[in-house]
């Protein structure tokens, strides 16, 4: 049995670069899961569709939920009434967190 010393280094050279590739590729992918995930306050929020959602919020634990819209009456009122919603509801105009064992959920304000 012989082998092409020819075919062995460009079998090499191919192995090399698809490593390079791959390499580069899971860079790319790294960046964007880390531009889907910060932190604020403590907490660690993931961004899913066009919502911060808080990593403690399960839907499935039905807290009792308040629903506000981004500045509005409403929404400022609460910042006066608990001042540190400040850190997690400044990620976004659309965010989800748990906090004294309520859910907020802020929408994004109207055109």
């Amino acid at each position: 049995m012989t082998f092409d010393s020819a075919s062995g280094a460009d079998a090499v050279q191919r192995s090399k670069k698809d490593r390079e590739r791959q390499e580069s590729i899971g860079v790319t992918e790294d960046d964007k899961l880390a531009s889907d995930v910060k932190r604020a306050g403590g907490k660690i929020f993931y961004l899913t569709g066009e919502v911060w959602v808080d990593s403690e919020y399960k839907a499935e634990t039905k807290l009792p939920e308040e629903i506000l819209t981004f500045a509005s009456d409403e929404y400022f009122k609460l910042l006066k009434q608990k001042p540190k919603l400040a850190e997690y509801f400044s990620l976004a105009e659309r965010v989800v967190v748990v906090f004294e064992g309520r859910v907020y959920r802020i929408n994004a304000a109207g055109k």
